[in-house]
C-alpha cells in the first residue's frame, strides 16, 4: 500500500488524530488566553514592562526547555508516553497560574505550561505523522494545527467574555478542562506502530497498523517501515554530517522564519498591540484580536483541505507572499491611518490578511515538514531539537517585542517583520524539495538518509 489509505480505511484513526490534537489546543489556548489576561494581571500585581515580559514570554522559556529536554526520551520511551507526561504538566502548571498569590507563583505556573507545550508542539505532529498514511498526512497534521489556532481563537473569545470581570484566574483556569480530557484520551490510545518497530516489537505494529487503515492488507506499507530496522545505530553528532545536515538546517530555518514573521506579537500582545493603532477601548481590543485568532482557524482549515493535493512548498510560497505583502501595506499605512478612527477598518483588513498568508503556509507548515522529513531513528530527538531553536526564536520575540516597539514604532517594526516574510519566500523558492503523497520512509529515501 505505500502508506496510501484504504476505502476502508478505519474512522479510528481520525479518533486517535483528534484525541492527540488535544495537545495542540492546549498549546494554543495557553499561548493565547495570555493576551487578555496580562492587562488585568498588571493592574493585580501592578507590574511594569519588564515583568509583563516574563509572565507573558516564561510559557515560551518553559517550551524551549520542553523541547529541548524531551526528544531523546520520546525516541526511547515512545510519544504517547511524552504527551501524557505533558498532559500532567498542563494540569498542574495551570493550577498553580489559577491560583498564584505572587507574580513568582505565577511565573513558575506558566514555566510548567511552557514545559507541557514544548513537549506537546513537536510530540502532537510527530505522533499523528506517524500513525497516518501518505495520502492524508498532511490534513492528518494540519488537523493538530487546527487545534492550535482554535484554541488560540477560543483563548481570546474566553477573554473578551470575562473582560468586564477582569478575571484573569478565570482566564487562565479555563484550560483545565482540556488538559483533563487530553490526559484521559491518551489512556486510551495505542503507540506509534512506527516507534514499536524502531524497539522491535513487530507483531503488536502489526496489529496496530491494521487498526488504523482498517483493513489487514497492510505488506506493503508494513515492509517499508520494517525496513528501517536495517539502518544504522544513530549518534547525536551524525545530525551534522551529510545527508542529514540539510535537514536539519531546513527544519531550523523554518522554525525561525516562523516566528520572525511577528505572529506572536499578535496572539501574545493582542489587546496592546490594538491599543497603539488606535483601538482606545480595552475591550475592542480583545475583541480585535479573537477576530485574528478566528481568521487563523479558518485559514488552517484552508490549509488542511489543500495541503495533500497543492503541496506544501506552494501553500509555503502562497503564505509568505500574501503576508510580506500585507505587513508592507501596513507598515507604509500606519502613519496615517493608526490616527483615524474612521480608517480602522483597512487597518483591520491588513492585519486579516496578513494572519491570512500566515496561517495558510508557515504557520502549519512547519509542523507538517518537521514530521515528515527526519529518519524513524532520531526522529523525535531531531523535531525536538529543531523544535527548541522555533522556540528560543519565540522567546526572543515575546521578550523583545514590547521593547522593539516602544523604539521603532509600529510601522516600521510591521515592516521589520515584511523583510523577514521575503527572506522565507526565496529560502522555501531555492531550498525546499516537496514531500507530499509520500510515505515517511520513501522521503527518507529519496533524500538518501542513511538506512535508506
Amino acid at each position: 500500500m505505500n502508506g496510501i489509505a484504504s476505502s476502508k480505511e478505519s474512522h479510528f484513526l481520525w479518533v486517535v488524530a483528534s484525541i492527540a490534537a488535544l495537545g495542540g489546543f492546549l498549546f494554543g489556548y495557553d499561548t493565547g488566553v495570555i493576551s487578555g489576561a496580562i492587562i488585568f494581571i498588571q493592574q493585580t500585581f501592578f507590574l511594569g514592562t519588564v515583568y509583563s515580559e516574563w509572565v507573558v514570554s516564561s510559557v515560551v522559556l518553559g517550551a524551549l526547555l520542553g523541547a529541548l529536554c524531551s526528544g531523546v526520551l520520546a525516541d526511547r520511551f515512545g510519544r504517547r508516553l511524552m504527551l501524557l507526561l505533558a498532559a500532567f504538566f498542563f494540569i498542574i502548571g495551570t493550577l498553580l497560574t489559577m491560583m498564584a498569590w505572587q507574580v513568582w507563583i505565577l511565573i513558575s505556573g506558566r514555566l510548567i505550561i511552557g514545559l507541557a507545550i514544548g513537549i506537546s508542539s513537536y510530540t502532537t505532529p510527530l505522533f499523528i505523522s506517524e500513525m497516518a498514511p501518505a495520502n492524508r498526512r498532511g490534513a492528518l497534521v494540519l488537523l493538530s494545527v487546527v487545534m492550535i489556532t482554535s484554541g488560540e481563537a477560543i483563548s481570546f473569545l474566553v477573554d473578551y467574555s470575562l473582560a468586564s470581570t477582569q478575571s484573569w484566574r478565570l482566564m487562565l483556569g479555563s484550560g483545565l478542562i482540556p488538559a483533563i480530557l487530553l490526559l484521559l484520551g491518551l489512556l486510551l490510545l495505542p503507540t506509534s506502530p512506527r516507534w514499536l518497530v524502531l524497539k522491535g516489537q513487530v507483531q503488536k505494529a502489526k496489529k496496530t497498523l491494521s487498526r488504523l487503515r482498517g483493513s489487514a492488507n497492510i505488506e506493503g506499507e508494513f515492509e517499508e517501515i520494517a525496513d528501517t530496522l536495517n539502518a544504522p545505530a544513530f549518534r547525536w553528532r551524525d545530525l551534522l554530517s551529510k545527508p542529514w545536515r540539510k535537514v536539519l538546517v531546513i527544519g531550523v530555518v523554518l522554525g525561525v522564519l516562523q516566528q520572525f514573521v511577528g505572529i506572536n506579537t499578535v496572539m501574545y500582545y493582542g489587546p496592546i498591540l490594538f491599543n497603539q493603532l488606535g483601538f482606545a477601548n480595552t475591550t475592542a481590543s480583545i475583541f480585535a484580536t479573537f477576530i485574528m485568532g478566528l481568521v487563523n482557524t479558518l485559514m488552517s482549515i484552508v490549509a488542511l483541505l489543500c495541503v495533500d493535493k497543492l503541496g506544501r512548498r506552494r501553500l509555503l510560497l502562497y503564505g509568505f507572499a500574501i503576508a510580506g505583502i500585507s505587513l508592507l501595506l501596513l507598515s507604509y499605512g500606519l502613519p496615517d491611518v493608526a490616527h483615524r478612527s474612521s480608517e480602522k477598518i483597512e487597518l483591520l483588513a491588513l492585519m486579516i490578511t496578513y494572519i491570512a498568508g500566515y496561517s495558510l503556509g508557515i504557520g502549519g507548515l512547519f509542523w507538517v515538514i518537521i514530521a515528515e522529513i527526519y529518519p524513524l531513528q532520531c526522529r523525535g530527538f531531531a523535531m525536538s531539537i529543531v523544535t527548541a531553536i522555533q522556540w528560543a526564536a519565540n522567546f526572543i520575540v515575546a521578550a523583545s517585542f514590547l521593547s522593539i516597539l516602544s523604539y521603532l514604532g509600529v510601522a516600521l517594526t510591521f515592516l521589520l517583520y515584511a523583510s523577514v516574510c521575503a527572506i522565507g519566500f526565496v529560502f522555501c523558492y531555492f531550498f525546499l524539495p516537496e514531500t507530499k503523497q509520500r510515505s515517511l520512509e520513501g522521503i527518507q529515501k529519496a533524500w538518501k538518509m542513511p538506512g535508506a
